[in-house]
């Protein structure tokens, strides 16, 4: 077998880092920050601790990496020209259903984030990565809403992200069970 290359070493490593990651995901969605051990982290990874340690020195700097890691991915949904920017009621109700389909897709990255978030030691570590990708998304609405004509655009874009957490929230606790279309009709009726 030839020696690897850096990028080949660097390919694998950050492979690795996937892995845990989503290891740690799994497990802090599936028992919480403060019930995940590291222990149960490398377990699920099918790594050692030992190994686990030498890409994350603590569980604390894990979840930094997967909160940045989770933002990122979301940071990367309002890149979309579609789903970033509407302008229109079509416009409006396709972001929103984007934004639902984020949310289904990665349930378990924003099952952690919420729980972290109602956790009062903790929403102040997982704040600050986070308060980038809200100012992104309150932009956009006082945008829609300025555009839209509305006498108090900064309310009426707290109100929606107020709706919207709302939303993701009951489709976390029950997805089977919650009436997505004719809320997201009412929703684009009330707000588009």
């Amino acid at each position: 077998m030839s020696p690897k290359t850096q990028q080949q070493f660097q390919e694998l490593r950050e492979q690795k880092k996937m892995q845990i990651l989503n290891a740690a995901l799994k497990v802090i969605a599936n028992h919480g920050y403060n019930g995940a051990t590291i222990s149960m982290i490398a377990r699920e990874a099918g790594i050692s601790k030992g190994l686990l340690y030498s890409y994350y020195e603590s569980k604390e700097q894990l979840l930094e990496a997967l909160i940045s890691f989770g933002m990122e991915k979301a940071a990367a949904f309002m890149e979309d020209p579609d789903a970033g920017k509407p302008h229109s009621k079509e416009s409006f109700a396709a972001m929103l259903r984007k934004m639902i389909q984020m949310v289904m897709q990665e349930s378990d990255f924003w099952r952690m984030y919420t729980t972290l978030l109602l956790q009062p030691n903790m929403s102040g570590k997982i704040q600050p990565q986070a308060q980038k990708f809200v100012e992104q998304y309150l932009g956009i609405y006082i945008a829609y809403f300025q555009k839209k004509g509305s006498r108090n655009p900064m309310a009426e874009a707290m109100l929606f992200g107020a709706v919207l957490d709302g939303l993701m929230f009951d489709l976390m606790v029950a997805p089977d069970q919650y009436p997505l279309e004719e809320v997201l009709e009412m929703i684009v009726e009330k707000f588009a």
